[in-house]
């Protein structure tokens, strides 16, 4: 069986799609690779290889009907994850409790345990910069201000397909984030 390179990500909403588009435009003089709207997702588990998605998509079912949606505020926009050698632009911003229990659980039930011991950082990633254009004090000095608030309600597992000019993703699964109230 085929093993797919997959991940685990909250979709961004219509709003937050709009507001980093609205980022795209007002700078459009940056070189960088942009990432899609419909792309545009917050990391719960990084990819991993898998062989059938099935059972997973079951887990995630599971998951989402227990789990409440999840405001978020994204804060700066700025080059990271390392700002010396920066590879993406991204929004970032305070995690939420519920965010963290939620990347805790996704991470100790599929993740390598990596994630948990570092922590999650909720983030957004907007954009891929080439080595040269990372380089740039454009890049360098960009530690941008935004108020972008999202409601984070879908649970996706995602394949990330690697092609030359970026990776494509598809959704393998998606399901509703609503938390079941027992009485």
């Amino acid at each position: 069986m085929e093993r797919k390179r997959v991940f685990i990500g909250l979709p961004a909403d219509d709003a937050l799609r709009a507001a980093a588009a609205a980022f795209r435009h007002s700078h459009g003089g940056l070189k960088a690779r942009w990432i899609r709207p419909e792309y545009l997702h917050v990391t719960m588990v990084p990819p991993w290889e898998l062989p059938d998605p099935e059972p997973v998509c079951m887990a995630l079912e599971v998951i989402a009907s227990s789990t409440a949606p999840v405001p978020v505020r994204f804060d700066e926009v700025s080059a990271g994850p390392d700002p010396r050698r920066p590879r993406l632009l991204w929004a970032t911003g305070a995690a939420p409790d519920s965010l963290c229990t939620l990347a805790s659980q996704l991470s100790g039930t599929f993740g390598d345990g990596k994630e948990a011991q570092r922590g999650f950082l909720l983030h957004l990633t907007i954009a891929r910069l080439n080595r040269q254009e990372a380089r740039s004090s454009t890049i360098m000095k960009l530690h941008e201000p935004v108020g972008w608030d999202a409601l984070l309600d879908k649970l996706c597992l995602y394949e990330s397909i690697l092609k030359p000019e970026g990776a494509v993703y598809r959704e393998l699964c998606r399901f509703p984030l609503r938390e079941s109230f027992k009485k």
